[in-house]
């Protein structure tokens, strides 16, 4: 298990309330003189933009994303001076009653918890996600100290601030917020309960997303280490389920959740292999000539007495040949290794399919379709496998 280095920093509520403080100001008093209509179209967005007397209050408009604030091309929902007005009535309400609780019990107490919460949902219902996920922050704070850096009330605080990072645009936070939820959960149930493989699951989704989109801009090497760990613990957690005695009522949920995991397995070994395949160095592509031509050049002494310089041309082995053939090597037996474990995840997944031929995910689609799919995607890799060493 990979070990997690779980945030120390216990962020102090005055700042979080400063924070919002200034955030609920420039909503009441922050009436800017407009700078004319710019509407912009193309790209898809999220947020809302306050509009008061033709002077915006606030913009939170996340674009495609990834890009904030009123600079960012396209254009955000406009919300008239009734709505701003009701929201910045209903923001006021949110910090007095945060006040009055920490004036009664602390600004560490339980009963923060669920005050934060409505306040974090309120501000991302509209599009306000980065203040959302300050507040989140600050409930996960407290709830860690309330109950434990391994409790379970943490999860549901961390399912909302792992979407507000996600809506903000903020993928590094959220890859953190996901790491955490997946460490907590494989520490809360045990191997090869139903949780655990679940969790492993949704958190094997996330880490297709981030690699196949390079969310985080890491090396190839990193993303590569990533779907290593990722591959590990899908084999491990089908050993594990494998190996968990079952009630006969929960045969057949152990067969699907095996099957699941080996699904998972098999795609995250599809992506290792193309990621592999498209990520070659151009050393690798490029044709090295094993020996060289060389001019070799040496003082006879004649007949004579007299010296003299003789040149010949010799065939002699390229310095960089054995270089380049390593190389090649090293790449062709992992995307070898590669396409042959997810041949044997199929495999697996097919055996499983033989004992219960009517075996449905929870998504509703029948296992046999699924197979079908994942077979094909291996044909395809196959295939392209073969045409890349073909040209090395």
């Amino acid at each position: 298990m990979r070990k997690l280095l779980f945030p120390g920093l216990i962020i102090p509520p005055r700042w979080i309330k400063g924070v919002v403080s200034l955030f609920i100001l420039l909503t009441v008093q922050g009436v800017l003189a407009a700078d004319g209509d710019s509407s912009r179209v193309g790209a898809p967005t999220v947020g809302a933009r306050v509009i008061l007397d033709g002077a915006p209050l606030f913009d939170d408009t996340i674009y495609d994303g990834a890009v904030h604030g009123a600079d960012a091309a396209g254009s955000a929902p406009e919300v008239d001076q009734k709505t701003a007005l009701e929201i910045s009535q209903q923001l006021t309400r949110f910090e007095e009653n945060i006040t009055a609780l920490e004036g009664e019990s602390g600004p560490y107490d339980a009963s923060l918890i669920e005050a934060l919460m409505d306040q974090g949902r309120y501000l991302a219902g509209i599009g306000q996600h980065q203040s959302a996920a300050i507040v989140y922050e600050r409930a996960l704070n407290i709830t860690r100290i309330s109950d434990g850096l391994l409790s379970e009330q943490q999860l549901p605080v961390l399912d909302d601030l792992t979407e507000a990072h996600k809506a903000a645009g903020d993928w590094q936070k959220a890859d953190d917020r996901e790491h955490l939820t997946y460490y907590l959960q494989s520490r809360l149930h045990a191997p090869g309960s139903v949780a655990h493989a679940e969790a492993l699951i949704e958190y094997g989704n996330w880490k297709m997303q981030v690699v196949r989109g390079n969310l985080l801009g890491r090396s190839t090497r990193a993303n590569y280490e990533d779907l290593e760990y990722l591959q590990q613990a899908y084999g491990a957690a089908v050993e594990q389920i494998a190996m968990a005695p079952a009630a006969d009522s929960e045969a057949a949920l152990s067969a699907a959740l095996q099957f699941s995991l080996l699904q998972g397995k098999a795609r995250t070994e599809h992506v290792l292999a193309d990621y592999l395949i498209r990520s070659l160095p151009s050393a690798v592509d490029r044709y090295v000539p094993r020996f060289v031509s060389v001019q070799v050049c040496e003082n006879v002494q004649g007949p004579n007495g007299v010296l003299s310089r003789v040149c010949r041309t010799d065939r002699v082995e390229n310095p960089r040949y054995r270089e380049v053939e390593m190389q090649k090597q090293l790449y062709e037996d992992r995307i070898r290794t590669a396409v042959h474990a997810m041949r044997s995840s199929i495999d697996g997944m097919q055996a499983i399919l033989d004992v219960n031929p009517e075996l449905q995910l929870a998504e509703g689609m029948a296992a046999q379709q699924t197979l079908d799919e994942v077979a094909a995607g291996y044909g395809r890799l196959n295939q392209e496998y073969r045409r890349t060493t073909l040209f090395w």
